[in-house]
């Protein structure tokens, strides 16, 4: 969305739901968290007129401070401080209190947020912060994105020519729908293939939006990293990475114990193929049928290659144990057969038929397996 295009959002704290002019008379201490490219600059925007203001970054304003005192504080993109200097949130927040603001609205990428902002916060300003997250859109909004994107198509052609891939389920993030809607007008309004466009998707996703943001990793070596995260999470039955150990646990294992060496693998955290977790600390796939098909691309190069100590046989105690498919990996097993050799398709046939015409792309089948299929 741009600045002639907005609609008003609504955010979530635990179990509730909050418009943005409920969220302002809930708390003058706000933390707004998610992913990367979720709208969080728009909505420090349309709060900061709300308050009479205007937003500014979180790295001029730890170097500058406010203008005035007794005024709203509206800081945007904390997450590109929190990279220069991990060390920044004391001095934003010691600017902040020597302004004694009437409002401290503070935005930031879920990755770089964690307990410990979460405790400075209060121990510099005395009131701990109100944590929420944006809330995806719905039909009716997503509707009027479209619109606005790719003017003159119609939405129920778009969203009935992604129901043929089951990527409906995707539409209700604002980038998956106008990154669907590119590629929807690219192919001349017809899909060849789900997997061409989980590709591109992945790779778009991988990519940092921002330019202000130094990257130590390629696209492909994000895609990579994620790609062996998912697939861990998921043969493991986790939801989610932490980066905290405090808060670590067999649902929320610490990124770092996902790898045998050292990796810079935090940086796939910044990308949007992670979003918020339940807490600060705590990141989970942007979606599962994301995570399915990197997870399953990953397994499938695994397994292909001959000099790899992984192959199918050790893999499949965990995917099937007794021969019976773990019903959150039958999506995992569908896209493992269209990814996968023939070897693989056939043992994955055999194992669950409906889970690989069901699931992944059957249409990369080779014609021995489709017939086995049949």
């Amino acid at each position: 969305m741009n600045s002639t295009f907005y609609l008003p959002r609504s955010l979530s704290s635990r179990e509730r739901i909050y418009t943005e002019e409920a969220l302002l008379a809930a708390s003058n201490y706000v933390v707004v968290l998610a992913e990367p490219g979720g709208g969080k600059t728009e909505l420090m925007g349309s709060l900061a007129r709300q308050l009479g203001t205007s937003t500014v970054t979180a790295n001029k304003f730890k170097h500058l401070g406010a203008d005035t005192e007794n005024s709203p504080l509206v800081i945007d993109a904390f997450d590109e401080l929190a990279k220069i200097d991990q060390t920044g949130i004391h001095s934003l927040l010691a600017n902040a209190r020597k302004a004694k603001p009437t409002h401290v609205i503070i935005s930031s990428r879920s990755s770089e947020w964690g307990t410990a902002a979460t405790n400075a916060f209060e121990d510099y300003l005395g009131c701990s912060p109100l944590v929420v997250r944006l809330c995806e859109f719905e039909e009716g909004e997503q509707r009027e994105i479209f619109h606005h994107h790719v003017r003159g198509e119609e939405f129920s052609k778009f969203q009935a020519e992604l129901a043929r891939f089951d990527l409906g389920a995707l539409l209700p993030n604002p980038q998956f729908l106008k990154m669907f809607a590119d590629a929807y007008i690219e192919s001349g309004r017809h899909f060849t293939d789900k997997r061409n466009i989980f590709s591109q998707a992945v790779e778009r996703l991988a990519k940092e939006a921002n330019v202000n943001v130094a990257q130590t990793l390629s696209i492909k070596q994000r895609v990579a990293l994620s790609s062996e995260v998912f697939a861990k999470l998921l043969l493991s039955g986790a939801e989610g990475i932490g980066t905290s150990e405090l808060t670590a646990d067999r649902i929320y294992p610490l990124l770092a114990s996902l790898f045998d060496k050292q990796t810079a693998a935090e940086g796939i955290l910044a990308t949007r193929l992670f979003k918020p977790g339940d807490s600060a600390d705590q990141h989970r796939p942007v979606h599962k049928i994301v995570a399915e098909y990197c997870a399953a691309d990953y397994l499938a190069k695994r397994i292909a290659d001959p000099v790899d100590p992984l192959t199918l046989q050790k893999c499949l105690p965990i995917i099937a144990p007794n021969n019976a498919v773990r019903d959150e990996l039958r999506g995992l097993l569908g896209w493992l057969a269209a990814l996968g050799n023939r070897s693989v398709q056939e043992t994955a046939i055999e194992l669950d038929p409906y889970a690989v015409l069901a699931n992944g792309d059957p249409s990369q089948l080779e014609h021995s397996s489709k017939r086995l299929l049949i």
